[in-house]
């Protein structure tokens, strides 16, 4: 088996990379560009903390649901980040080959074609499953996935979008409210326009927290900025990013509390709100007053670990507040 001119990439050896079985090479991708649990732990936490947030909404009082549905609605997103990644990963295809030499694709160890494949075969699960929950679900998702690919093509001013980073990341990060108003359709089977301003409000939760984590990721001291590589450090300083995610989590924890307060949640809600941004407060000073590629490392660990700790907070409060149904139905 070749590598196509196209795919060709810079490595030692493509030929023989490719003569690795095609689950092999996959399994190399997805760990590399996808890792599974990790994907699978931030999925659960943001579907679980959105689906019960629909249930608290949708059914005052009623006890918290996991039933089958929780589980396809679950993979159906998981399937839709996967093909994100794919898509980002077809969108930045020539930059990478610039700056990310070593990566699995870059070095023709997987092609183009071969994540097209997968792809198709992720979005294809994603209808799939969600026509099993109902046309809500599907129309719901129909709309996000419609979105994102307005993100491959970049809406159509790829160029014009580029020159302003931090409008091209916002934009972007609006697939956040579209994923959660899915997990609203598969959770109450009711369609996107139903939807609550409460609902709505936690939806930007969303869009913060991933914001939060997009910044952190990108942030760099000066001797690791690569010339032609966009990061917030580059556009808003060397500590002018950290300051904008410390904003963002500000945001989001007000946002939250805001929500919590209309469902009454209980005091030990907000002392663990204010715990973890306390926690995660430590991570930003390391940087602040100690920048160095290992402390600019650990803001982005410890925006997953806010993402993720976030919306488990929600969850679980919810589910000790009003109680958890687990079942089979449907």
């Amino acid at each position: 088996m070749t590598v196509s001119a196209k795919n060709r990439q810079p490595g030692k050896h493509p030929e023989r990379e490719l003569r690795v079985s095609l689950p092999s090479r996959i399994h190399a991708y997805l760990g590399e560009r996808f890792p599974l649990f990790a994907n699978g732990l931030l999925i659960f936490s943001f579907y679980s903390s959105n689906q019960f947030l629909a249930h608290a909404l949708s059914q005052p009082g009623e006890p918290m649901r996991y039933n089958l549905n929780s589980v396809l609605g679950c993979l159906t997103v998981l399937c839709f980040f996967l093909h994100m990644r794919i898509f980002d990963d077809h969108k930045d295809y020539a930059a990478d080959c610039r700056y990310f030499t070593n990566r699995i694709l870059q070095r023709g160890t997987v092609t183009l074609r071969e994540l097209k494949i997968l792809a198709a075969f992720a979005i294809a699960c994603e209808f799939l499953l969600a026509s099993i929950c109902g046309p809500a679900a599907f129309i719901s998702l129909l709309a996000a996935f419609a979105y994102s690919v307005l993100m491959l093509k970049e809406f159509f001013v790829g160029d014009w979008l580029k020159k302003r980073f931090l409008l091209y990341a916002s934009i972007h990060m609006l697939i956040m409210p579209l994923l959660a108003m899915t997990v609203w359709g598969f959770a109450t089977k009711q369609y996107f326009w139903q939807i609550p301003s409460w609902y709505w409000l936690y939806s930007l939760v969303s869009y913060f927290l991933a914001f939060n984590w997009e910044i952190s990721r990108k942030i760099r001291v000066p001797e690791d900025e690569v010339e032609g590589l966009d990061s917030y450090s580059r556009l808003f300083g060397t500590f002018g990013a950290a300051y904008l995610v410390l904003w963002n989590r500000v945001i989001s924890t007000v946002l939250v509390a805001v929500v919590a307060v209309h469902l009454g949640l209980s005091i030990w809600f907000y002392v663990l709100l204010l715990t973890l941004f306390l926690a995660c407060l430590f991570g930003f000073f390391q940087y602040r007053f100690q920048a160095s590629a290992k402390t600019a490392r650990r803001m982005e660990i410890y925006a997953a670990i806010y993402i993720v700790a976030f919306d488990l907070a929600l969850a679980v409060e919810l589910g000790r507040t009003f109680g958890i149904r687990i079942s089979g139905e449907l």
